[in-house]
């Protein structure tokens, strides 16, 4: 069957799928699994690998987490662990998210589903939401972080020594002004704002303001960690949801393992449509790989650049291949389009989802707003603003999650965000002149700017890798046999495989004292070398979150609220 457009990709599919791939991957240097590949994806499992946590077709492959030993018991909350194999520091998975705040597994709320769906999507009371809501027609960035800096500042005092201040309480702590103005700006706020502040942070700090890079980078944490703390039960859903959808991969029967409560088949769909979205893009990536020409390693870099880089890998834990991507994304729309289809599934669920699942559908924004206003909102009792402050909120709820496999979907709905707001005044964008670069790249003209330097990198670096690289693309590195053979000896000496099918890594060097790095020029164009203002908060940077007092940040148990 050939795919058919669910997920919001923009790039048409093929009936015809070749058997073989000339997609370039690592040689196999372990022994094959019991299943396939394909089959262990097909059967809704995770691929097995050695020493690698591989991909299921609801989650991401991973190199940085460690995966469980036989008979190891599965942690309740993602900790950090020793290989004791590399003495490197991996994250080994939790069966519940974490909450920051408390540093224990999220509780979902055992009053009912409807506290559970609020959980999911959380709301302050009207006379709040009156108190903290900016308007988006005027307000500026500086007037969103002051309010912000206001409603994170409260009087604090420590127990042990009953000094009192006004501050931000210390990590990982938060007070409810704060929780209670991000909710009630949620859709205004969110990754932007988070752009924003490093941003700033950074500006401050190239231009070696430390006491204000300080300030600065103590909001921002404390606005990362209400991000994390207000969209953790988001992600517990969603995660119990990934648990009745990959097990049951293939299965048409949706309704058996995607009914519920509001809450639980809200979730589902997401998975479902996150999914479809993710899946198509593997898609299209290798069909993009597919027609690259090879050239004996003279467009490695564009190899390179395209689909998920976890194919190099020695056994790859993902699937990537044309053949074997197709069947699982005609699949992946088939089990979105049952759910669809049945109406005690999908009927009731929020407007802004099943929004998605239409607009997706409608070519062109004219034609979307057009839905919008005069079929989908009068046809599900919502206005227009309610909805796009639902998808608003919607997406920041999905930027939380990890790209891999949500990042398509997410970047779906921030298009949707966009398009929908068209002729609104909530078209208008206060962020875009401080993470845009759109006013120049002058202090003076742009207040997000801050001036960027280039650095001393090893030998062996990526980036060293890529400069030479980017060299051989211009045609300086000789013939295309010397071209290929330098390739693949850079490729051996980073990656540690050797790439294209044969050779020898490069000899042994002899090791001189290295002088500094000279940036090739259309990589530095023109920016200063070593400037050293990455540096400028030394400690602070790294064990006090920027606030200058290292007994109140290790002391951060010992703090209390001081009631008015």
């Amino acid at each position: 069957n050939e795919p058919i457009l669910l997920g919001g990709g923009d790039a048409g599919f093929t009936n015809e799928v070749p058997d073989s791939s000339k997609i370039p991957v690592a040689t196999s240097t372990s022994k094959a699994p019991k299943k396939s590949k394909l089959d262990q994806e097909l059967s809704g499992e995770r691929i097995q690998e050695d020493g690698v946590v591989g991909e299921s077709v609801t989650s991401s492959a991973s190199v940085s987490d460690m995966p469980l030993e036989p008979g190891m018991a599965q942690p309740d909350v993602t900790t950090v662990v020793t290989d004791p194999d590399t003495g490197i520091a991996r994250i080994q998975q939790g069966k519940y998210v974490m909450d920051k705040v408390t540093g224990k597994a999220v509780v979902l709320s055992s009053l009912g589903p409807e506290y559970r769906l609020a959980q999911m999507f959380p709301g302050v009371p009207p006379e709040t939401r009156e108190k903290y809501r900016f308007d988006m027609a005027t307000v500026t960035v500086p007037e969103m972080i002051e309010g912000l800096r206001e409603a994170s500042t409260v009087p604090l005092k420590n127990s042990s020594t009953g000094k009192e201040w006004l501050g931000i309480p210390p990590h990982p702590q938060i007070s409810n002004p704060s929780a209670d103005f991000v909710l009630s700006n949620r859709d205004f706020l969110g990754h932007r704002m988070k752009k924003a502040l490093g941003r700033l942070k950074l500006r401050a700090q190239s231009q070696f303001q430390k006491e204000e890079a300080s300030e600065l980078r103590a909001l921002w944490k404390h606005f990362l960690l209400l991000e994390d703390h207000i969209s953790a039960p988001f992600r517990q859903i969603i995660l119990n949801a990934e648990a009745n959808v990959g097990p049951n991969f293939g299965n048409l029967d949706v309704k058996s393992y995607c009914d519920g409560d509001l809450y639980e088949r809200t979730a589902n769909y997401l998975v479902l449509k996150s999914m479809v979205a993710h899946w198509e893009k593997k898609y299209n990536d290798a069909l993009a790989l597919e027609e690259i020409p090879d050239d004996e390693g003279m467009n490695f870099m564009a190899q390179l650049y395209t689909g998920d880089p976890k194919r190099y890998l020695p056994d790859p834990p993902i699937i990537f291949r044309l053949n074997e991507v197709s069947r699982i994304v005609v699949m992946a729309q088939k089990m979105c389009a049952a759910f669809v289809a049945e109406a005690d599934l999908f009927d009731d669920l929020p407007a802004e989802v099943k929004f998605v699942e239409q607009a997706l559908g409608i070519q062109g924004g004219t034609a979307l707003r057009q839905f919008m206003l005069e079929d989908f909102c009068p046809a599900n009792n919502v206005d227009g603003a309610s909805l796009r402050e639902g998808l608003k909120r919607l997406y920041q709820q999905m930027f939380n999650m990890q790209i891999d496999p949500y990042g398509d979907l997410t970047m779906t709905l921030w298009n949707l965000c966009v398009a929908t707001s068209v002729g609104t005044e909530e078209a208008r964008d206060p962020y875009e002149e401080y993470i845009a670069n759109v006013r120049g790249t002058k202090y003076e003209n742009n207040p997000g700017f801050f001036q960027t330097y280039t650095f001393n990198h090893d030998k062996n670096s990526l980036v060293r890798f890529l400069d030479s690289a980017k060299l051989i693309e211009k045609g300086t590195a000789g013939s295309a046999e010397d071209v290929g053979r330098q390739i693949q000896g850079e490729a051996f000496q980073l990656l540690g495989f050797d790439f294209g099918g044969g050779g020898k890594g490069p000899e042994k060097e002899v090791v001189v004292e290295e002088k500094d790095y000279q940036v090739p020029e259309d990589r530095a164009i023109g920016r200063p070398h070593m400037m050293g203002w990455l540096d400028l908060l030394g400690e602070d940077e790294e064990l006090m979150g920027g606030n200058g007092d290292k007994e109140e940040a290790f002391e951060a148990d010992k703090w209390e609220e001081v009631k008015s």
